[in-house]
């Protein structure tokens, strides 16, 4: 029998495992009418399984855990995880909607616009900065969109605004909450397409890393469908309130539906860099909830160098597409022993 909507997430064992019961212990605890909805986790690589207490812990959420060998071509780029999972969730998941989510995300509210109108078959959020977007063909970056749209067939140009900087680029979205209408074959579409660059070997400046992510887009605009966006209380990234625009800003926790994380909780100093955030109003159980949740499952686990290091390499990242071969964060790596 056919399910309303099921949410769908990767656990693979380490830090995913604290970040996905955390998830499913905040649906169970804040979805409202959605609280009970069904949770599919899969573990798509081969290798050791999940930890027997986190096994035990999602019987107890009533999460459905599977280690299924999904991704096997592509076993080093983890990434590949989300749209292989996603096909195979489409293909084996007898529900009208499928919500993927990112482990690093938590909820606080009922997130009604998971339900979509039946005029839509996609809800997604854009991607939060420019990152490997680009803004048009002036843009450094635009020889890889051009790429992307001649290899899938892309034959309308979208664009979105990001919440940093109210930027207007070519339509990027972001593919941590991505919430479809199974029939839609989204998934499906997203995962033939993402083998296809694989194959091709096309990468942005910055590296396979945001391969995923740009195809999900691309394949969205090649496909001509009716896209909807999430509102700013879905999906909140938290470490970047304090350069989201205006329009995009939250002023207090009740306000969210859900946050993204990102590494804030993998860094000792947590829950000072959330007391940084600016004219952001704290004063919820909600807040605490999350600050015990944090602790219970022992995410802190590096010192503050490691973030250091890694806003570095962003830096070298961007200036790789200048032809500049800086690799400064190596030697950081080296010396602090990560």
């Amino acid at each position: 029998m056919t399910i309303p909507i099921a949410f769908v997430i990767c656990t693979e064992p380490g830090r995913l495992e604290g970040q996905s019961l955390m998830l499913a212990e905040s649906i169970r605890q804040f979805c409202g009418e959605l609280k009970d909805t069904p949770i599919y986790s899969f573990h798509p690589r081969v290798g050791e399984p999940i930890s027997k207490h986190t096994q035990q812990a999602f019987e107890e959420l009533q999460v459905t855990h599977q280690q299924v060998p999904i991704n096997q071509e592509f076993h080093e780029y983890y990434l590949a995880n989300k749209p292989l999972v996603c096909a195979y969730a489409e293909q084996n998941i007898d529900a009208e909607i499928l919500v993927f989510l990112d482990s690093d995300k938590c909820f606080f509210a009922e997130p009604k616009e998971f339900l979509l109108p039946a005029n839509c078959n996609i809800r997604i959020h854009p991607e939060y900065g420019q990152g490997v977007g680009s803004t048009g063909p002036q843009d450094p970056q635009e020889w890889y969109w051009q790429k992307l749209y001649a290899v899938l067939g892309v034959k309308r140009e979208l664009f979105v605004n990001t919440p940093i900087g109210n930027k207007r680029i070519r339509a990027y979205w972001n593919s941590g909450l991505v919430a479809v209408r199974r029939s839609a074959g989204i998934f499906t579409a997203w995962k033939e397409n993402f083998e296809k660059v694989m194959h091709t070997n096309i990468t942005p400046p910055q590296g396979i890393y945001f391969v995923e992510q740009s195809v999900l887009s691309v394949t969205l605009c090649s496909l001509e469908e009716n896209i909807s966006h999430f509102d700013s209380a879905y999906s909140y990234p938290l470490p970047l309130h304090n350069r989201l625009s205006k329009e995009s800003r939250l002023k207090a926790w009740d306000d969210i539906v859900s946050i993204h994380y990102f590494n804030l909780f993998f860094y000792n100093d947590w829950n000072a860099q959330i007391k940084n955030l600016k004219n952001f109003n704290r004063n919820s159980d909600k807040y605490q909830w999350l600050c015990d949740g944090v602790v219970r499952h022992k995410m802190p686990r590096t010192s503050v160098m490691h973030r250091y290091m890694l806003t570095v390499r962003k830096i070298e990242q961007k200036l790789r597409v200048f032809k500049l071969n800086i690799q400064v964060s190596n030697w950081i790596e080296k010396i602090a022993n990560f």
